[in-house]
């Protein structure tokens, strides 16, 4: 019995050793690096190989938020460079910007350079990093997140979302709508009626609570202002008017748009809060959307067709911006 006693440590010591090698062979840093590059080479050459491009969704943090943003990515791999589109006039560059793809980190990442279409949102608050983790490859879809989950100070996972390769070509960017004049213009019908009807349907059933807008320009210094300071019009490209909300003039809120979208954005730090962010915060809960793409203009410019699509690329929300007349 004593002998037994005696050898338990040597055995011990022994297990420990074994455990030890064992540990070190399952982190061979060689093979992990080979994997890493494997996988790495084989990203890039997928993303290249699709003719229509990329349909990346971009889910809002909000979870109550039905939507995410679209936009459509085509990757040049050779030059290392990419060209986007999207409802956001800074994603339409006439030299493309580009991006670059490693595995310095562990895991493949995928990053664009800086004065992008993604630093630019990023900049605005659409986006939570314009750096992304890829977390899954599969041949149609590509899940990425952000390294980031916004600020810089804040920890490493922002929303996951994914990159579709589109079977067919996306059309929702081809046409420019003249939506600046028809929402600022004095003589714009939607301009001139205090009564400006948005109807929306819900793909999931929800019922948004009557909402009637009213527009109007926002004047020349207030958009110079916009412009030098504001980053959804200075970084992103979109164009600023004034909205009143259910005809309560004591509140409005400055409300964006491009050639093909209506958009919402709460602007954190600006005083008063009330246009900046608390009355764009109460239409974005009311109707459960961030944006509104333009499917089409009536000719005679009073009724306005729209949608929204959710993190999968579908319509979620279809409605009109009517001229009551």
């Amino acid at each position: 019995m004593k002998k037994i006693y005696k050898l338990l440590p040597l055995l011990i010591m022994a297990v420990s050793v074994i455990s030890c090698v064992k540990y070190e062979k399952d982190i061979d840093l060689d093979l992990t690096l080979v994997k890493q590059s494997q996988l790495t080479a084989r990203i890039r050459s997928q993303i290249g190989d699709a003719p229509n491009g990329w349909l990346l969704m971009i889910p809002n943090p909000d979870p109550s938020i039905k939507t995410a943003i679209p936009i459509i990515l085509k990757f040049d791999t050779v030059k290392n460079t990419f060209t986007s589109r999207s409802m956001f006039p800074s994603s339409t560059v006439a030299t493309p910007p580009v991006y670059e793809l490693s595995s310095a980190t562990g895991a493949p990442l995928l990053s664009f350079a800086s004065g992008s279409t993604f630093s630019a949102i990023y900049e605005s608050g659409f986006i939570q990093d314009f750096y992304f983790k890829i977390m899954d490859v599969t041949p149609d879809s590509i899940t990425m997140q952000p390294y980031r989950k916004g600020e810089i100070y804040a920890s490493e996972g922002g929303t996951v979302m994914k990159m579709y390769k589109l079977k067919s070509p996306v059309t929702w960017f081809d046409t420019q709508y003249p939506l600046l004049a028809l929402f600022s213009a004095s003589n714009s019908p939607f301009v001139i009626s205090a009564t400006n009807p948005l109807k929306l349907t819900y793909k999931d059933g929800y019922q948004a609570p009557a909402w009637n807008m009213e527009f109007s320009g926002v004047g020349a210094g207030n958009t110079s202002f916009f412009k030098a300071n504001i980053g959804i019009s200075r970084d992103v490209g979109l164009n600023p008017i004034a909205l009143y909300s259910n005809s309560d003039y004591n509140n409005y809120a400055f409300y964006y748009v491009s050639g093909t979208a209506m958009v919402t954005a709460v602007i954190k730090g600006w005083s008063p809060p009330g246009p900046f962010s608390l009355e764009p915060m109460k239409f974005i809960n009311a109707i459960k959307t961030d944006y509104l793409l333009v499917r089409s203009i009536s000719p005679d410019y009073t009724k306005i067709e729209l949608f929204a699509l959710n993190r999968y690329g579908q319509e979620v929300i279809t409605g009109t911006l009517e001229v009551e007349q």
